[in-house]
């Protein structure tokens, strides 16, 4: 265990930052019943804003994949209905790749639904993926559309249905690689990110930003949005190594702690 600790310490603070990590991730609510888009109560909230003329509903719940909700889908049934998911910061982030559960309501074709992503909500990047034809009404699949996802800080997804078929859609997440750094600016940013790298209850930071912490195992154990000399309280985590992320001039830089 020493020398993963070792290892993971060494990786980080030579400029090669975590493997994918969720950026964005949305379960589409907990509703009882069918609800206009505008109307619906999403996991997510400002800066994340959800338009279209699809609705919401809590029948045919999401199932048969192991990232399924089960809660409320957004339902898209006729030509030309859309869901559009705005406001996901993926700026800094590389390899940006899109996942969600997808329930089909016919046999016929495989990929009718259109699904396309914008950094500037007017020029639009169709994504492809392959749903296997005979996947019909009862048939859950979850999907990782293929194609160039763009690092934006206002990234959005569209959904548009064609030839009126009935498509349920859930559990969308998006993930990322947060972009390397130089060993030099690694090094800089210990002046200016974390002042102290050994940990009592409080992470003290030099500079504003939306930090993550996350375990050796790269899961995010905790988030904050912290002050310029601020800090942040982690009495809760228990004792052992941690990598610390956040955002100096633009980029992201990462910092290991260890937790007393």
């Amino acid at each position: 265990m020493k020398k993963l600790y070792s290892l993971l310490a060494t990786t980080m603070l030579t400029g090669v930052v975590f493997a994918q990590t969720t950026i964005y991730s949305e379960n589409m609510g907990t509703t009882t019943s069918t609800k206009t888009i505008a109307a619906n109560t999403f996991q997510n909230a400002s800066p994340i804003s959800y338009q279209g003329s699809g609705d919401v509903r809590a029948t045919n719940i999401s199932s048969g994949y192991a990232q399924s909700s089960g809660g409320a889908n957004v339902m898209i049934n006729t030509t030309d209905e859309t869901f559009i998911i705005s406001g996901i910061n993926t700026s800094n982030y590389e390899d940006i790749q899109l996942f969600l559960g997808q329930r089909k309501g016919s046999t016929s074709a495989n990929n009718e639904l259109k699904i396309e992503v914008s950094a500037d909500g007017t020029n639009w990047t169709l994504l492809s993926y392959t749903r296997p034809t005979g996947n019909g009404t009862s048939n859950w699949l979850y999907i990782n559309p293929t194609g160039t996802i763009p690092a934006t800080s206002n990234l959005r997804v569209k959904f548009t249905g064609t030839n009126d078929v009935e498509w349920r859609l859930d559990d969308v997440r998006i993930t990322g690689t947060a972009a390397s750094l130089a060993t030099s600016d690694v090094t800089k940013s210990k002046k200016v990110f974390v002042k102290n790298t050994s940990v009592d209850n409080e992470i003290y930071f030099g500079i504003k930003s939306d930090v993550k912490i996350f375990n050796v195992n790269g899961q995010v154990v905790k988030t904050g949005s912290i002050s310029e000399n601020g800090s942040l309280n982690v009495a809760e985590l228990q004792k052992g190594i941690y990598f610390v992320t956040g955002t100096v001039n633009g980029k992201i830089v990462s910092e290991k702690i260890i937790k007393k």
